[in-house]
């Protein structure tokens, strides 16, 4: 029983509970000054940075290990926390680095000016270590790869493309180790679809990223011109060739139905004059077929696809 009522004076002689806020609240308040204070005052620290390169040429890899770098610097203690904290990344150029000879370092002292930039106004350079900065990298080869359209493209019907798709450039100068290029024939493009087409189609690409490889470009232009096309039927005469003097041939049938797709805006300038359709004499001599085959020698370059009735025709020799 004396026990409890010993507890319970120790209780009641605790503060209550605003007293317990006042008293938290004076503390907090005496920890923020305290922590403005120290930060506001100016130290000299020597801080490590991470480095980002710039400007690297298109033949280096660097090495994914790069070596950090030190700043002796003076500034306020917000800053310093701030540097510790987030900004730790320092960005060096490499563009007038000579990179001829297999070992390459880079002289920070002529950097200072580019990484007294970066830090904040306030701070104060006063030492980089180390004054020469080792780059490790390994040399890339080129070589030239054609690039390869990566399409999925349905016309509307009655359309055809021209000619066939172009690509712009139609190769693109690639960075890599030796042993990879060697196994790369060609570059493809990101995947293009598009549907119903009926109309000139022009469209930049992103190049397909290959691990290991660097492009000197990584977009490409893919230009096609469709057009609409329709069939028009000629009968054209045929011809034959190679025949000696003295010699006619009879053929059965003299001439030959032609089935032509053109552009439609083109086709009533195709006649049965542009056409040639000829059967060779020598072929008679050589097989002794009761039959020839009938060869094409000339059509209009308008044509996008020809097919004829018949394939073959007899023949009746006179002389």
């Amino acid at each position: 029983m004396s026990k409890e009522k010993g507890f319970a004076t120790i209780i009641n002689k605790l503060p209550d509970k605003r007293r317990f806020r006042f008293f938290f609240f004076f503390v907090f308040i005496s920890f923020i000054f305290w922590m403005s204070t120290k930060l506001s005052k100016e130290y000299q620290v020597a801080q490590s940075f991470d480095v980002e390169w710039s400007n690297i040429p298109k033949d280096i890899l660097l090495d994914k290990k790069a070596v950090p770098i030190y700043l002796t610097i003076e500034a306020s203690g917000i800053e310093i926390l701030w540097y510790r904290l987030f900004k730790n990344r320092l960005q060096l150029s490499l563009d007038k680095v000579d990179f001829d000879s297999d070992t390459v370092f880079l002289s920070t002292n002529d950097q200072y000016l580019a990484i007294q930039q970066q830090l904040f106004n306030s701070s104060k350079l006063s030492q980089i270590s180390p004054s020469n900065l080792p780059i490790l990298f390994s040399r890339l080869r080129s070589k030239k790869i054609a690039v390869r359209a990566n399409t999925d493209v349905k016309l509307r019907p009655g359309f055809l493309g021209e000619h066939d798709m172009e690509v712009l450039p139609d190769s693109v100068l690639v960075f890599g180790s030796q042993s990879i290029l060697d196994t790369i024939t060609s570059i493809p493009t990101i995947l293009f679809r598009f549907s119903d087409l009926h109309q000139a189609l022009e469209e930049e690409l992103d190049l397909m990223p290959i691990s290991g490889l660097q492009y000197e470009q990584k977009r490409v232009k893919l230009q096609w011109t469709v057009l609409r096309y329709s069939e028009k039927q000629l009968d054209i005469p045929i011809e034959v060739i190679n025949l000696p003097q003295g010699v006619r041939v009879r053929l059965f049938p003299p001439a030959v139905k032609v089935t032509a797709t053109l552009p439609l805006d083109k086709i009533n300038t195709v006649l049965p004059s542009d056409f040639k359709m000829v059967v060779d004499y020598h072929e008679i001599i050589k097989t002794q077929a009761s039959s020839l085959e009938l060869l094409l020698l000339e059509q209009p370059s308008l044509v996008k696809k020809l097919t004829w009735e018949p394939k073959t025709v007899n023949y009746l020799i006179r002389k």
